[in-house]
């Protein structure tokens, strides 16, 4: 480690719904993704990286916050985030560190009357002191940027948002079942897509910066969340009869719990209600033609970012961090989009980190990480002292090869009374248990034996011993991240 160099500038992109094996990096010879490869290339990727949650604000909040759902009380969508909880721009802010909120945040409720998603932040903006932002309906700063810049583009912009709230709110006679769940391939003018104005707005930051002072942007993407709505020349980038089927085995569902095939068939919970039975195998391929070109697209926009900053000269003085707030079913197992399914390709996410002369370049490493250690990684990276109550525990040592560093097992809670579900996941390297309070069924499968969990060992005898210990250790982990705030400041 280089312990001479200043406080670095800190760039956190944070894509939305992006599956950790949807990059090249991973693995994935399908997609191109150059630019998030490079950060992989000349940083270090970590390949055992869990979210808190499989939904977009709990896991957000974990991430601003360092602390478990349970704690921070974001437990679902719909509930906003506490104003006393303590939020690591907060802590930058107070550090000298300008810090900026640019593209979706998800803190606080979507859908609900309001011009701008911040307009219900309280007064301290969580720390933020620069704020730019979208959301899934495309509305806030975006939309009225947009209206001037192209009314064209505005006009297929504004219906695209409006169609996506209404798609949410529909029940499951009313969904669109013309063609696979929500792909529109869009008409915009990749100049004025929401990525490109996300990328746009940090470039700004970036070409504002001084030297005197470091700053820190929340760059984050809507993309690729659901609509798969790429515009040309993404749109076409990627044959859906040339890529990968999903994941799948038949007759796998009917080991696991009844809402998985309740989910199949169209009678979830969640606004995304369809038959996914109906999709033929080039439904699918197209699903995931537009998935992938919107990734590919929100890798061309980090791509002028990072040029931004070799043209700055402050390449080699920011630390630049690459994430997603949790992945994206993409067919496998027959389903799609999120909720209470905890399979890797939904709760493991992508973790990049590249600060040359600092983080080693072209490291992976294998230990168990989580979300909340995002927080106290990047504070503990710019030599700035983590507040009492944060949850994670920072990275920084398994990158300075500590070999006991990390964790022997991760975390992930899902508590949504819509579904009438509260579960907790407890994965390790050899084997993922979940639990379900209340129910006599759970989940438990082999990792190395079964990668795909397609088997659910729960009710097997032979891994009953298995079952006992790994429910001993998530009571275990449920005990010891019980909220430690307040601080106690004396003996009475």
């Amino acid at each position: 480690m280089n312990t001479t160099k200043k406080r670095p500038n800190i760039i956190l992109f944070m894509a939305d719904q992006l599956r950790f094996d949807a990059l090249g990096c991973y693995g994935n010879n399908e997609i191109h993704t150059p630019n998030i490869d490079s950060l992989a290339l000349n940083g270090s990727t970590f390949d055992n990286h869990f979210i808190q949650n499989p939904v977009c604000s709990p896991s957000r909040c974990s991430i601003l916050t360092g602390r478990y759902p349970k704690n921070h009380g974001t437990r679902d969508n719909g509930i906003p985030l506490r104003d006393q909880e303590i939020c690591f721009p907060q802590v930058l802010r107070e550090n000298g560190y300008r810090t900026a909120a640019i593209g979706k945040m998800h803190f606080t409720t979507q859908f609900v009357p309001k011009e701008n998603e911040e307009d219900d932040w309280p007064e301290d903006r969580y720390g933020f002191e620069v704020v730019h932002t979208t959301c899934d309906t495309k509305t806030g700063e975006y939309l009225a940027w947009l209206k001037a810049q192209s009314p064209k583009d505005y006009e297929i912009v504004k219906m695209q948002g409006e169609r996506k709230a209404r798609e949410d709110r529909a029940s499951a006679a009313e969904k669109d079942v013309s063609g696979p769940p929500q792909v529109y391939p869009s008409e915009v003018d990749p100049r004025f897509h929401q990525s490109a104005w996300i990328a746009g707005r940090t470039i700004d930051l970036i070409n504002e910066s001084t030297p005197d002072r470091p700053f820190f942007a929340l760059c984050s993407f809507v993309d690729p969340h659901h609509p798969f709505d790429p515009p040309a020349p993404y749109s076409t980038m990627y044959d859906p009869d040339q890529l990968s089927l999903p994941v799948r085995q038949e007759g796998e569902l009917e080991d696991k719990p009844p809402h998985f095939r309740r989910h199949r068939t169209g009678r979830g919970c969640s606004n995304e209600k369809y038959d996914y039975r109906r999709l033929t195998d080039r439904q699918w391929g197209e699903v995931k033609a537009a998935y992938y070109g919107m990734i590919s697209l929100v890798d061309d926009s980090i791509g002028r970012v990072l040029q931004a900053l070799r043209d700055k000269g402050i390449e080699d003085d920011t630390l630049i961090l690459f994430t997603s707030d949790h992945g994206e079913l993409m067919g496998d197992h027959g389903l799609l989009f999120k909720g209470p399914f905890h399979y890797d390709c939904l709760i493991k996410a992508p973790m990049i980190l590249q600060w040359p002369g600092v983080v080693p370049k072209g490291s992976r490493y294998a230990q168990i990480t989580e979300h909340v250690d995002l927080m106290p990684t990047l504070l503990d990276l710019a030599g700035v002292a983590t507040p009492y109550g944060v949850q994670g525990m920072s990275m920084a040592p398994i990158l300075w090869g500590d070999q006991g560093a990390g964790r022997a097992y991760a975390l992930t809670e899902f508590t949504c009374y819509d579904w009438g579900l509260n579960l907790k996941t407890l994965t390790a390297r050899d084997y993922k248990l979940t639990y379900y309070a209340g129910e006599q069924f759970g989940e438990l499968y082999d990792r190395n034996r079964d990668p795909h969990e397609f088997v659910n060992l729960w009710d097997n005898p032979e891994y009953r011993p298995v079952r006992e210990e790994l429910l001993r250790r998530l009571l275990d982990r449920v005990i010891q991240t019980e909220d430690t705030l307040p601080l106690r400041i004396g003996k009475y």
